[in-house]
């Protein structure tokens, strides 16, 4: 998890710039630490970025399994577990809502990935869509909904 925060801190800062701060030179390097501080909150992503990451790896992970690519797809797990967790951090008040989607989302995955079963995992894949969904509902965003077999995994290790 620390090592989650220090490569999410050092991204931002690496690709976040704030105009408005630039105006009396580097803050990163002048400025006060609150103020420091302060930029950096203001540029933590936001649910909606870290959501088109899990996107990508929802994805992922069906493509693996169905591909037979266990050990990719038990990684897709770590990942979307580590942005659910920075989104707990980032932001508060999706905390509670992300807390219950990591206590039930991704509970029936072990058995699946260990017996390398499809049938299996595609229960456990349904059930980590409508956890997602529920997720979705409960954070007035009901609107997004997933695909029960997405199209296309995205990462060459598909291909």
């Amino acid at each position: 998890m620390k090592k989650a925060l220090y490569i999410l801190f050092f991204t931002v800062i690496a690709t976040n710039g704030l105009a408005e701060n630039t105006k009396s030179g580097d803050w990163r390097k002048t400025g006060s630490n609150q103020e420091k501080i302060d930029n950096m909150v203001k540029v933590l992503p936001g649910a909606s970025n870290l959501m088109l990451q899990m996107g990508e790896r929802y994805r992922n992970l069906y493509w693996a399994a169905k591909q037979g690519k266990w050990q990719f797809a038990e990684y897709q797990l770590e990942e979307m577990d580590d942005l659910v967790n920075t989104l707990m951090i980032t932001r508060p008040k999706r905390a509670t809502t992300a807390a219950e989607f990591l206590d039930d989302g991704f509970k029936k995955f072990p058995a699946a990935i260990t017996n390398k079963d499809w049938k299996q995992f595609k229960t456990a894949f349904e059930h980590l869509r409508q956890s997602c969904m529920t997720c979705h509902g409960k954070n007035d965003h009901a609107f997004i909904t997933l695909p029960a077999s997405p199209r296309k995994g995205n990462s060459p290790t598909l291909d």
